[in-house]
């Protein structure tokens, strides 16, 4: 089932917030340091901003989040063919969304246009990559993480796999 996701607003920001830091703290249980504990607004507010921040909620709670973008030149230089996944968040309450979310995005990229679906993900995080490649992402690439960014101030070197699926336009 596909969930109801709708365009996140300002104050959503905080909700957001909250979702990943759960999402962080349940990560750093299994061993894995994805994202910092909690993002500063600054990292989350431009995605907002642009309109490519997404949340999911459940009554008056925010239960998850993704970021969909239509460009990430860190990553993956100047395409125009694609949308890129960013920080897909799900609390624990609420675990399974995931999927419907992915479809959801395949969805909004297939309206725009766009013939592939795309994000990066720790080489190291074995689970999430796991989940990606069962859902029909395979990785095309890889990089390293770039030094100004905020995981690689807190945690040190780090290379990410960039996946890719392609989309079905029917």
């Amino acid at each position: 089932m596909t969930p109801i996701v709708r365009t996140a607003t300002p104050g959503d920001l905080d909700g957001v917030i909250d979702v990943l830091a759960e999402c962080s703290a349940w990560l750093r249980t299994k061993g894995i340091v994805q994202w910092p504990d909690r993002f500063p607004r600054a990292r989350i507010l431009p995605a907002q901003e642009a309109g490519d921040l997404y949340v999911v909620a459940d009554g008056s709670l925010l239960v998850a989040t993704v970021t969909l973008g239509w460009s990430d030149p860190m990553f993956w230089g100047d395409r125009d063919d694609a949308g890129f996944i960013h920080r897909l968040g799900v609390r624990r309450s609420h675990a399974g969304l995931g999927s419907g979310i992915l479809t959801w995005a395949s969805t909004e990229a297939v309206a725009r246009g766009r013939r592939y679906l795309c994000l990066d993900c720790l080489s190291t995080n074995r689970r999430l990559r796991r989940y990606y490649e069962d859902h029909g992402y395979s990785v095309v690439g890889e990089s390293a993480g770039p030094i100004d960014h905020d995981h690689t101030i807190a945690h040190g070197p780090w290379t990410a796999l960039l996946y890719e699926r392609p989309l079905d336009p029917t």
